[in-house]
């Protein structure tokens, strides 16, 4: 491997296992709700491999433009190459920096979307002024957090089962973090944005088996992979019976459906 180029490993595992069975549907929803229009310049904050991206570019055609940033280069190479032979009549542009300090001049955005991001700010308050800063006047910020680990059914048993083994677990329970309604417009209301809407949903993973989620997570998880990677080889199979016990309930024909529960953002510049 060209040791120059970033090991894009984890970030294809995150896109091939994660995206379609966890964050498709959020971002489907969140494009909707950012009510995107043809011409349109959008940013895709934490855009990881660029799910956002996609699917908004089918809104912002013809004319428009797409800018993804991400702190993971391996992420952003895997989403600039599955748009490399896009001629959706959209521009895509991909910039590894951090959303506290971002290369952008001011007003430059329509609207900027963030799909599970927020949470993995170090300063969110921070992130959130930088994001009003490049945003053009009354343009619109939508972004979707995890609510209450308790509503996350896969992650809440593999949570227990790791706690259970004296693995510390703050790295998963820190994506559950930001889903307190309050506490979204209290920082909303901080950096400056105004009419601020919040409202949950639920929504479900679903995979071949219990099995084949616990997989998933261990190997594109940015929050579990390492967690799950601490489990002594010795106590493997009994930590996915014990966690394939607990989301057995969650079993049907087609394989598991596992609970999420989220929170959507809305707000204006």
């Amino acid at each position: 491997m060209d040791k120059t180029l970033p090991d894009t490993r984890a970030a294809e595992a995150y896109e091939k296992f994660l995206v379609p069975t966890l964050n498709a549907r959020l971002a489907e929803e969140a494009v909707r709700t950012a009510a995107l229009e043809p011409g349109e310049r959008i940013l895709d904050v934490a855009c990881g491999t660029g799910i956002v991206a996609r699917i908004a570019a089918q809104k912002l055609s013809p004319g428009g433009s797409v800018a993804g940033l991400d702190s993971d280069p391996a992420m952003l190479a895997v989403a600039a190459s599955l748009v490399s032979n896009f001629d959706d009549g959209v521009r895509y542009d991909w910039h590894c920096a951090s959303a506290q300090k971002m290369p952008f001049g001011d007003a430059g955005f329509d609207a900027v979307i963030c799909v599970q991001g927020l949470q993995y700010f170090p300063d969110c308050l921070a992130a959130l002024h930088e994001i009003r800063r490049i945003m053009k006047r009354d343009g619109r910020f939508v972004a979707v957090v995890w609510s209450a680990l308790e509503e996350c059914k896969g992650q809440l048993a593999l949570s227990r089962a790791l706690r259970r083994r004296d693995i510390d677990v703050a790295s998963i329970t820190k994506a559950y973090s930001m889903g307190d309604p309050d506490r979204i417009r209290l920082l909303l209301g901080a950096s400056g944005f105004g009419n601020v809407e919040t409202r949950p949903g639920t929504t479900a993973s679903h995979f071949p088996s219990a099995g084949h989620f616990i997989d998933a997570m261990a190997a594109g998880s940015l929050s579990s992979r390492a967690a799950i990677a601490k489990v002594p080889e010795q106590d493997r199979t009994a930590f996915h019976e014990e966690v394939e016990r607990e989301l057995a309930q969650y079993k049907g024909r087609d394989g598991v459906a596992l609970p999420l529960g989220y929170l959507i953002l809305k707000a204006y510049a």
